[in-house]
Protein backbone atom coordinates (compact mmCIF):
# COMPACT_ATOMS: atom_id res chain seq x y z
CA UNK A 1 0.00 0.00 0.00
CA UNK A 2 1.20 3.47 -1.16
CA UNK A 3 1.37 6.72 1.39
CA UNK A 4 0.31 10.24 -0.22
CA UNK A 5 1.39 13.66 1.34
CA UNK A 6 2.43 17.42 -0.40
CA UNK A 7 5.43 17.51 -1.92
CA UNK A 8 7.06 20.99 -2.18
CA UNK A 9 8.61 22.02 -5.66
CA UNK A 10 10.86 24.99 -5.71
CA UNK A 11 12.68 26.19 -8.60
CA UNK A 12 15.06 29.02 -8.93
CA UNK A 13 13.03 31.97 -9.66
CA UNK A 14 15.71 32.69 -12.96
CA UNK A 15 14.99 29.26 -14.23
CA UNK A 16 18.92 27.91 -13.60
CA UNK A 17 19.29 24.76 -12.11
CA UNK A 18 20.27 24.44 -8.64
CA UNK A 19 23.73 22.74 -7.55
CA UNK A 20 23.60 20.30 -5.03
CA UNK A 21 25.14 22.48 -2.51
CA UNK A 22 22.07 24.91 -3.02
CA UNK A 23 19.62 22.10 -3.02
CA UNK A 24 20.80 21.37 0.33
CA UNK A 25 20.28 25.01 1.32
CA UNK A 26 16.55 24.83 -0.05
CA UNK A 27 16.22 21.90 2.15
CA UNK A 28 17.26 23.23 5.38
CA UNK A 29 14.98 26.05 4.19
CA UNK A 30 12.38 23.91 4.15
CA UNK A 31 12.92 22.32 7.35
CA UNK A 32 13.32 25.62 9.13
CA UNK A 33 9.70 26.23 7.72
CA UNK A 34 8.27 22.95 9.18
CA UNK A 35 9.67 23.92 12.77
CA UNK A 36 8.51 27.76 12.53
CA UNK A 37 5.03 26.43 11.33
CA UNK A 38 4.93 23.49 13.58
CA UNK A 39 3.91 21.64 10.63
CA UNK A 40 2.92 18.10 11.91
CA UNK A 41 2.04 14.67 9.92
CA UNK A 42 -1.34 12.74 9.77
CA UNK A 43 -0.04 11.07 13.19
CA UNK A 44 0.22 14.89 14.61
CA UNK A 45 4.14 14.45 15.28
CA UNK A 46 6.49 16.92 13.70
CA UNK A 47 6.96 16.60 10.13
CA UNK A 48 9.93 15.39 8.77
CA UNK A 49 10.21 17.07 5.07
CA UNK A 50 12.82 15.39 2.69
CA UNK A 51 13.91 15.02 -0.51
CA UNK A 52 11.47 13.72 -3.33
CA UNK A 53 13.16 14.25 -6.08
CA UNK A 54 15.26 16.65 -8.21
CA UNK A 55 14.08 17.36 -11.71
CA UNK A 56 11.78 14.77 -12.20
CA UNK A 57 7.87 15.93 -11.54
CA UNK A 58 9.24 19.44 -12.12
CA UNK A 59 11.71 20.80 -14.44
CA UNK A 60 14.42 22.38 -12.29
CA UNK A 61 12.78 21.91 -9.00
CA UNK A 62 13.89 20.12 -5.71
CA UNK A 63 11.09 18.06 -4.54
CA UNK A 64 10.75 17.85 -1.09
CA UNK A 65 7.92 15.31 0.16
CA UNK A 66 6.98 17.39 4.04
CA UNK A 67 5.07 14.41 5.40
CA UNK A 68 3.11 11.26 4.31
CA UNK A 69 0.37 8.92 5.44
CA UNK A 70 -2.06 5.94 4.24
CA UNK A 71 -5.41 7.78 4.35
CA UNK A 72 -5.04 9.69 1.38
CA UNK A 73 -6.12 7.07 -0.98
CA UNK A 74 -8.91 5.96 0.98
CA UNK A 75 -10.67 9.21 0.81
CA UNK A 76 -13.94 9.91 -1.08
CA UNK A 77 -13.12 11.90 -4.46
CA UNK A 78 -14.74 15.09 -2.50
CA UNK A 79 -12.49 14.65 0.37
CA UNK A 80 -9.84 14.30 -1.60
CA UNK A 81 -10.57 17.53 -3.48
CA UNK A 82 -10.40 19.11 0.06
CA UNK A 83 -7.32 17.65 1.08
CA UNK A 84 -5.31 18.46 -1.90
CA UNK A 85 -6.72 21.84 -1.38
CA UNK A 86 -5.27 22.06 2.62
CA UNK A 87 -2.15 20.91 1.36
CA UNK A 88 -1.15 23.57 -1.40
CA UNK A 89 -2.72 25.76 1.54
CA UNK A 90 0.44 24.16 3.19
CA UNK A 91 2.72 24.72 0.84
CA UNK A 92 1.62 28.58 0.35
CA UNK A 93 2.71 29.15 3.82
CA UNK A 94 6.06 26.50 3.77
CA UNK A 95 6.92 28.98 0.73
CA UNK A 96 6.20 32.15 2.18
CA UNK A 97 8.43 31.40 4.91
CA UNK A 98 11.40 30.59 2.16
CA UNK A 99 10.66 33.96 0.72
CA UNK A 100 10.99 35.53 3.87
CA UNK A 101 14.40 33.41 4.06
CA UNK A 102 15.73 34.46 0.56
CA UNK A 103 13.31 36.56 -1.08
CA UNK A 104 12.56 36.47 -4.96
CA UNK A 105 14.81 34.10 -4.75
CA UNK A 106 12.57 30.80 -5.28
CA UNK A 107 9.25 29.78 -6.72
CA UNK A 108 6.93 26.91 -5.09
CA UNK A 109 3.97 24.54 -6.12
CA UNK A 110 3.19 22.00 -4.15
CA UNK A 111 0.58 19.08 -4.84
CA UNK A 112 -0.13 15.57 -3.48
CA UNK A 113 2.22 12.76 -4.36
CA UNK A 114 2.76 8.90 -4.18
CA UNK A 115 5.70 8.39 -1.80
Amino acid sequence: MSAFGPALFVSRADGAAMSEDEQAAVLALVRDAAVRLRLTNDERKPAAPRVYDYDGYEPLALGVLLYSGYGYRHMPDEIRKDQDEAWAALGDRVAAEIDRAAPGLYRCTTYAVED
